[in-house]
């Protein structure tokens, strides 16, 4: 028996709010801890830490709009090992 699709689109927002904070919170440590490394200022700290996690959440919001849009793209749970930026698969005609 198949799950209704209230609880299939209930899923998906689980998913991407789950991959939003992942990747937000990836590019907060990251920016945080290269900018405490590579910066002396206070502005300069906080500008590269804003635009790292900023940069991780437009990631995930592009995955999650391209999950809604297109059913055949899944999400993955973040991985530095097989880290790519997400695209769609190409349908041979």
């Amino acid at each position: 028996m198949s799950k209704p699709s209230e609880y299939k689109i209930s899923e998906m927002w689980d998913k991407c709010a789950e991959n939003f904070f992942v990747r937000s919170g990836t590019g907060l440590f990251l920016g945080g801890a290269l900018s405490i490394v590579f910066f002396r200022g206070g502005m300069s700290r906080m500008a590269v830490t804003g635009l790292a996690t900023g940069f991780g959440a437009g990631v995930s919001f592009m995955e999650c709009r391209l999950a809604f849009e297109h059913p055949e793209y899944k999400l993955t749970p973040f991985s530095f090992k097989k880290f790519t930026l997400p695209t769609l698969p190409v349908k041979k005609d």
